[in-house]
């Protein structure tokens, strides 16, 4: 049983691959959701460099005290 189930994931597995290799546009909607995780990255990296980073815990601590 166990080895039926190895089997038949080792063959979906290839399955996809062989037709990821063969299809550009299915290897295009197959890698959407990583692409769009990099433009969120890169989104995120744009608003970082407008702040300073703290450089040890106690400047966070004060940074974040509101006088």
């Amino acid at each position: 049983m166990i080895n039926l189930i190895v089997v038949l994931t080792t063959a979906i597995m290839f399955a996809l691959l062989l037709v990821w290799w063969r299809w550009p546009v299915f290897r295009i909607w197959i890698e959407a959701p990583k692409y769009s995780m990099l433009r969120q990255e890169h989104r995120f990296d744009d608003q970082d460099t407008d702040r300073e980073p703290a450089t040890n815990l106690s400047s966070m601590a004060s940074a974040r005290k509101s006088p």
